[in-house]
């Protein structure tokens, strides 16, 4: 697929079917993943990938719950007691179940820039993750894939780590759903124009 084409059907999507991710596949995507620009030449990133059902299936009632805390608390235009009923029975229908994760993390257990500039080295680091993580969705979509990047993940981070222990050093950046789309999906149009947000000096 040429790579404007790819950026211009990349879209979210929510319903994966339960057919499985091969090996091989999941390779290809992550080897475009660490191609991606990288702060100070650090490769600051750490992949996990939850693919085993059990793990899988953790992982997703972590996300429920991070959807749900992030509803209840977090976001500034809650949701009413009947669309928060209906987004819990998009997830009791498998909202955001799909056959892999990615899981992908800050490495800062090695640094590279003086202590008084280790918020700025964390800073650069995030910009690192999430350059692979948008390699993650294009290269998703060259493949016939689908993707969701999902940030309400931090709301759990600490269940999520236990569960996936990742290494000493390593903070959560995002999570990635990955898999085959169940239904086809559309890219949102952008509401604001190009003039709206760019300037040319």
């Amino acid at each position: 697929m040429e790579i404007f084409e790819a950026i211009h059907c990349r879209n979210s999507a929510r319903w994966f079917k339960s057919e499985p991710v091969a090996d091989d596949v999941l390779t290809k995507v992550l080897e475009a993943a660490i191609r991606a620009p990288t702060a100070m030449g650090m490769e600051q990133w750490h992949f996990i990938i939850a693919k085993s059902e059990d793990i899988r299936n953790k992982v997703w009632e972590l996300l429920k719950e991070a959807h749900l805390t992030y509803y209840n608390k977090a976001n500034i235009r809650s949701l009413d007691p009947s669309r928060m009923q209906e987004l819990q029975n998009r997830f009791d229908k498998g909202m955001y179940k799909a056959p892999a994760y990615v899981v992908a993390y800050l490495d800062l257990r090695t640094r590279a820039i003086k202590e008084e500039y280790r918020n700025l080295e964390e800073f650069w680091g995030i910009e690192t993750v999430s350059a692979a993580l948008e390699n993650v969705a294009l290269a998703a979509v060259a493949l016939r894939l689908a993707t969701c990047w999902i940030g309400v993940i931090n709301l759990v981070e600490e269940k999520l780590n236990a569960l996936l222990t990742p290494p000493d050093g390593c903070k959560l950046v995002a999570l990635m759903s990955i898999g085959y789309p169940s239904e086809e999906t559309k890219p949102r149009p952008r509401t604001k124009t190009l003039n709206e947000v760019t300037k040319i000096i």
